[in-house]
């Protein structure tokens, strides 16, 4: 079995980059929460098709939180070698949830 060496995140960069993205994301990730709790509000009226985007944004603030960490790694990484790859998968995930959750409210409303 490989042993992980222990994790370095000291980078040169005095703006702190990888912190300000980290926040950036963790704030994201608490948007898609006060949405679940707003799309909480439309179960009495709307039933099911409320759970689907109430689910769909849990699931996408999970897996946007577990990559944060990988995310975190990458970009102090990155600083040293000067190249930050971009966070694609993040970014995909992220529009996926907006469109999904569009999607919803539109129909919700077309109904209403």
């Amino acid at each position: 079995m490989r042993r992980r060496e222990p994790l370095s995140l000291r980078h040169d960069d005095p703006g702190l980059q990888p912190e300000r993205t980290l926040l950036a994301w963790r704030r994201t990730l608490m948007t898609l929460l006060v949405v679940c709790t707003l799309f909480l509000r439309w179960i009495p009226r709307f039933g099911l098709m409320a759970v689907l985007p109430i689910f769909f944004s849990l699931m996408a603030a999970l897996l946007i939180q577990i990559a944060l960490n990988a995310r975190y790694r990458k970009s102090s990484k990155g600083l040293k070698q000067e190249r930050i790859p971009a966070p694609l998968r993040e970014v995909v995930v992220l529009g996926g949830a907006v469109i999904v959750l569009s999607a919803t409210g539109l129909v919700a409303v077309g109904f209403g």
